[in-house]
């Protein structure tokens, strides 16, 4: 035993050997006793208990498809001892099941209010249920098969000042299955995505994006991971040979320079195989007497590239008379 502990446990047991001591001693052990029937008689009375129960589905047969998600929970307001309801929630509290086939109807699992009341009267061990959110459910089902359909992505995007949009964007699924109540209306040829409305992106961009299904079906899987596949832009220059253009015959029309840079950025994958061919034309109807240059244009410029532009927008010419 600790030195230093011996003369506080000696003085402690001088303390209980005491009348005082003892007396305080009993007091602590009534009071503990007393709590303890206290508690006991207080969770056998019935008070109102506000819980929530998790719902489950069971017994669906493998060729039905639920259309109408069921809620995740529902909120039940009991009267019930205190005992029972700490006895029914040690560990996971009860599930608010059900059963399919107790109350299937002939295109859909439908519990009225009396019905939402007994299951969770069941679950919690005969409770009296005060009301129940919802008070009822109603979850349509269709035996069809699924029809495949293929998925369109409804998406505005922009990309950052120094990166670009390559390709178009790709799922992870092309298609998806979708079940109805009913006949699948003719004029119904793609599912669509909920929209996507991002900007500034500056690398590839991956986003999980739910499915709009039509009224009164189901699509599965009802969310897909739609890609969008940006880079970073990458400047580069080549020099292009000025074209006269309308020239009368009988003329040549010389500019200086005969061959000017072209400026553009182009995306990171295919900077080493970007060879694009651009056009820079000098018309020759646009020359005027009050100025010694002429204006240039840049054509065929690959839709690909960006920032494109010419190191200057007129060259010097001169007219020659064959």
């Amino acid at each position: 035993m600790n030195i230093k502990l011996r003369p506080i446990i000696e003085k402690a047991r001088d303390v209980f050997r005491s009348q005082r001591g003892r007396n305080i001693l009993v007091f602590f052990v009534f009071l503990v006793i007393s709590t303890v029937l206290w508690c006991i008689l207080t969770l056998n009375e019935e008070d109102q208990f506000d819980v929530r129960m998790p719902v489950r589905l069971t017994n669906v047969p493998d060729s039905v498809t639920i259309i109408t998600t069921p809620p995740s929970t529902i909120s039940v307001s009991m009267r019930a001892r205190g005992t029972q309801v700490i006895k029914q929630s040690i560990g996971n509290p009860p599930a608010f099941d059900i059963d399919f086939r107790a109350f299937r109807t002939r295109n859909s699992v439908l519990l009225r209010s009396t019905d939402v009341k007994a299951v969770a009267r069941a679950a919690y061990g005969g409770a009296t249920i005060l009301a129940a959110s919802p008070d009822s459910i109603n979850l349509a089902f269709t035996t069809r098969k699924g029809t495949p359909m293929p998925i369109v992505i409804d998406y505005q995007i922009t990309a950052g000042p120094q990166s670009t949009i390559a390709g178009r964007p790709t799922l992870s699924n092309d298609t998806t299955l979708i079940y109805s109540t009913s006949r699948i209306p003719s004029n119904l040829n793609a599912i669509s995505t909920e929209p996507i409305r991002l900007t500034d992106l500056n690398g590839p961009t991956t986003i999980r994006v739910r499915l709009v299904a039509p009224r009164n079906s189901r699509v599965i899987p009802d969310s897909v991971d739609v890609t969008f596949n940006v880079e970073p832009l990458i400047s580069k220059t080549r020099k292009v040979v000025i074209e006269p253009v309308n020239v009368p015959s009988g003329i040549k029309l010389i500019t200086f320079p005969a061959q000017i840079e072209v400026y553009y950025m182009v995306p990171m994958s295919i900077y080493n195989d970007s060879d694009p061919h651009f056009r820079v034309l000098a018309d020759y109807n646009t020359i005027s007497n009050r100025s010694n240059k002429i204006k240039l244009r840049l054509r065929d410029v690959p839709g690909n590239l960006q920032n494109v532009h010419l190191s200057a927008d007129s060259a010097e010419y001169i007219i020659e008379h064959r």
